[in-house]
């Protein structure tokens, strides 16, 4: 949405903001004070459906001169360092790990913060030769992390192998209970061992991290080098995404009398508006602001144009479902209903056609299309608590664990850019760590991209892709300054759609599943 001054003035008189928080806040609301129309050539059309909250751009800005995410290959800064930076290449793990940092300082994205921090053991690996004395170093550059990136959209990697850097890595997570970074393991059945699933399994959840990535499910689309960023966006790595652009289906779905008017009229008209201003989006940033002219991490090979893509994304699946299971008189919802199924996979088979045959603009990396991606959900408008996350059964209508399971694999295969569903487990898992792998295993072969978990009693959850401290969204709803972020946006998504509530999977679960 186009800003106003009056967002500046309530900006800076906000209580509730740190100054880091308001200069982050006051430089989007830059962004968007130019009216698009005139600075990206939005048609009158285009921003209509922006204006009436079927396209939603997540506030992203109109004057952008920086890619939303952006994937360091931070290989580059391991074998030749940085030269913009004055770093030579580290010959030890104190000087792997301050340079890094230094790195992370100098990576831009949509939060101002790195949203993709790299494959933390695979840098790593190669410097551990005193395991007591590293973990104590792994560790400090951790918690450095979680107080100077506020921002738990920020992402880091682990596995598909077992690693020494891995395991004290994950130790590390554990004790220190930290916000950020978000995790991520690549994990592949076929090689990571048993023991570091496990001791993941473990990690994931006691601080709800890393969460599964179906290692071999994401090569399959995006080849070997793509890495898990900000919630669980999977992207090129030496890479990332221009913008991110999501459609509320269930904002589209109530301006519709029947699925056929949707599926075949309302949903591709929308959708095709959405890919065009996601075009001319592209044009500006690459012809106009030239980041990709004059940023160090293009210069030294870190990043590479080619390698970016974008995203088309969805949320209000089951709210879209549950309005036309409404029309046609069945008392039923998404998630336990036939009818409800056949509507959802109608709905995601025409946008993924839709999507299909919109050729991109510079997306060679991705043969010239978009991804689809499963976008966790914002609190930008009242239309938000309208539009469940992504794919997911809205909460307190989840069916059990292994139907639920079985329900959502299906809708997997429509995101290469990223899916995901939160189970929330009792304390009781944690006496079963075989079984929780076994579930992840069970997903992965009923087709599941990434799946993650956590305990429900404890202070640091998962939102949706990324994490929050509860603790933390209580002060901040009391009107307090809070130091990372994605508190603020925790705390928004919990109102819309109750994710501190998620049904509890129990040990019959387990055994069920």
């Amino acid at each position: 949405m186009q800003s106003s001054l009056q967002d500046i003035i309530d900006t800076v008189e906000s209580n509730s903001l740190t100054c880091q928080q308001k200069l982050m806040i006051l430089g989007n609301i830059a962004e968007r004070l130019i009216n698009p129309k005139t600075l990206l050539n939005y048609t009158d059309e285009e921003w209509q459906y922006i204006e009436n909250q079927m396209i939603c751009d997540l506030n992203e800005g109109h004057a952008i001169y920086r890619p939303r995410y952006i994937l360091p290959d931070y290989n580059v800064y391991i074998e030749k360092g940085c030269q913009f930076l004055d770093l030579p290449a580290p010959t030890n793990l104190d000087e792997a790990l301050d340079g890094l940092l230094i790195l992370y300082a100098n990576v831009p994205s949509i939060t101002t913060y790195p949203v993709y921090i790299g494959r933390l053991d695979v840098l790593l690996e190669p410097f551990i030769t005193d395991e007591k004395q590293d973990y104590i170093k792994i560790k400090r550059f951790l918690n450095h992390i979680d107080k100077t990136i506020p921002d738990s959209f920020c992402h880091a990697n682990v596995g598909p192998y077992d690693t020494k850097a891995g395991r004290l890595i994950l130790q590390a997570v554990i004790e220190l209970e930290n916000t950020t970074p978000n995790m991520t393991i690549r994990y592949d059945k076929q090689k990571t061992s048993r023991e570091f699933a496990e001791l993941a399994a473990k990690a994931c959840l006691l601080v709800s991290k890393p969460s599964f990535a179906n290692d071999p499910y994401y090569i399959q689309d995006l080849g070997e080098q793509y890495g898990v960023a900000s919630c669980y966006n999977a992207l090129p790595e030496c890479g990332g995404a221009y913008t991110l652009t999501r459609l509320r289906l269930g904002t589209i779905a109530r301006a519709c009398s029947s699925v056929d008017e949707m599926v075949n009229e309302l949903l591709p008209k929308v959708a095709n508006l959405a890919l065009s201003t996601m075009d001319k989006r592209h044009h500006y940033l690459v012809e106009k602001s030239k980041f990709f002219n004059s940023d160090f991490l293009v210069r030294e090979g870190f990043i590479r144009r080619e390698n970016f893509t974008s995203m088309i994304a969805i949320v209000g699946l089951a709210d879209a479902t549950n309005h036309f299971l409404q029309q046609e008189g069945l008392q039923e919802t998404f998630g336990q209903s036939a009818r409800g199924e056949e509507i959802a996979t109608a709905i995601m088979d025409k946008l993924s056609a839709v999507n299909q045959a919109h050729e991109g603009v510079y997306v060679e990396r991705t043969n010239n299309r978009y991804l689809l991606h499963a976008q966790v959900g914002a609190s930008n408008h009242a239309e938000d608590k309208l539009n469940t996350p992504a794919h997911r059964i809205r909460v307190g209508e989840e069916p059990t664990l292994l139907a639920h399971l079985k329900q959502s694999a299906p809708y997997h295969k429509y995101f290469p850019s990223g899916t995901g569903d939160l189970f929330a487990f009792d304390q009781g898992y944690l006496d079963h760590l075989d079984a929780v792998v076994d579930i992840i295993d069970g997903s992965f072969q009923l087709g599941y991209r990434y799946i993650t978990t956590y305990l429900k009693n404890t202070d640091l959850i998962r939102v949706t892709g990324y994490l929050v401290k509860k603790s933390e969204v209580e002060r901040f709803r009391k009107g307090e300054a809070v130091l990372r972020d994605t508190t603020w946006y925790g705390a928004g998504t919990d109102d819309c759609a109750n994710v501190f509530d998620r049904q509890l999977r129990d040990e019959d679960d387990v055994c069920a599943a």
